[in-house]
């Protein structure tokens, strides 16, 4: 059923493109058919609304479901849309309810662990990484962007909440988790990092990946925590990409092989 959205509606939807008010309202958009029916799949996320812009047909939704569609003239279609060229469609979701040290050390594998990654385009590409490599889940440290900004949700491809989180102070947090026998691993190409595949091997690992410009926060490295790099030619490019390390290490701790 398609019906017209309100001034109100639309007024609301408008503020969500702010974090203040995704995380007054809990709620987040997430924008474009892909990861529309993403999340739609996936079944992880309450979609609330669904927004169409005029003479969008709901029909190009793979998914069929019984939903509730709210139909905008262009030009206020592009005022809660956060792209140049929008695809017509934009869901209004819930934003999970955040886990916790608890729930989560109970678990094994591996926790993805972000430091103050600032590019929303690098977050959402790591939480896809993540979510393909089906980490236990991710804790998202003071500084980092928030994870439910139109553009991280958009680079996730409808990888949103599919992972538990855990967002807040990342030492406080990896020393609760370390006193639950989790191991903490940066990822870091100082001189005092070892290669990647010489790490010791744990079943509860926390793989931190740091911000794009100045890596991990100096605070993180203490005793009990492995640095841990990526060999490569760094006399011919200075780093790689935060998102690339991050998939390379991930790819590394999830393999079967009997090195690690």
């Amino acid at each position: 059923m398609i019906k017209p959205a309100s001034n109100n509606q639309l007024k609301n939807w408008k503020k969500l493109l702010m974090g203040k008010y995704r995380k007054r309202s809990g709620q987040f958009l997430a924008e474009g058919v892909r990861c529309v029916e993403q999340i739609l799949e996936n079944g992880k996320i309450e979609v609330e609304e669904l927004i169409i812009q005029k003479g969008w047909n709901p029909e190009q939704l793979s998914i069929k479901r019984d939903l509730s569609f709210f139909e905008l003239e262009s030009s206020d279609f592009e005022t809660v849309s956060d792209t140049d060229n929008p695809q017509g469609i934009v869901a209004v979701c819930k934003i999970p309810q955040e886990s916790s040290v608890e729930n989560l050390s109970q678990k094994s594998g591996v926790i993805l662990a972000i430091d103050a990654i600032q590019d929303p385009g690098n977050l959402g590409t790591i939480i896809r990484t993540a979510s393909w490599f089906d980490v236990t889940g991710i804790i998202f440290g003071t500084g980092t962007v928030d994870s439910f900004h139109p553009k991280v949700v958009r680079s996730t491809a409808g990888a949103t909440g599919v992972l538990p989180y855990i967002s807040g102070n990342l030492n406080d947090l990896l020393t609760s988790f370390e006193k639950e026998n989790w191991t903490t691993f940066l990822l870091d190409a100082g001189e005092g990092s070892k290669n990647l595949e010489e790490r010791p091997k744990s079943e509860k690992s926390i793989l931190v990946v740091g911000n794009e410009g100045n890596g991990i926060s100096d605070e993180l490295f203490r005793d009990g925590r492995h640095s841990i790099k990526i060999d490569g030619k760094p006399n011919q490019v200075e780093s790689l990409n935060a998102a690339i390390a991050c998939s390379i290490a991930l790819y590394k701790f999830s393999s079967n092989s009997s090195t690690f």
